[in-house]
């Protein structure tokens, strides 16, 4: 199994409310992903957060919410 490091993706609703995500994408490509999946009232963008190992056990190009 390949270890990836996850980019994490910060989407904000526009209640203000925060939620993570993590996409197992190329940094590039990201945000473009998980933009895919959420409404398009929300905002996304890489967070700051340091990459995380892939815990999840996601497979190339899926995309998940991290429960915190």
């Amino acid at each position: 199994m390949v270890r990836l490091l996850l980019p994490a993706v910060e989407v904000t609703a526009p209640d203000g409310t925060k939620s993570l995500w993590v996409a197992a994408t190329p940094y590039r490509e990201a945000v473009a992903a998980v933009r895919r999946v959420i409404p398009k009232d929300h905002w996304a963008e890489l967070s700051v957060r340091r990459p995380l190992r892939n815990p999840l056990g996601l497979r190339p190009g899926e995309i998940r919410l991290m429960e915190v």
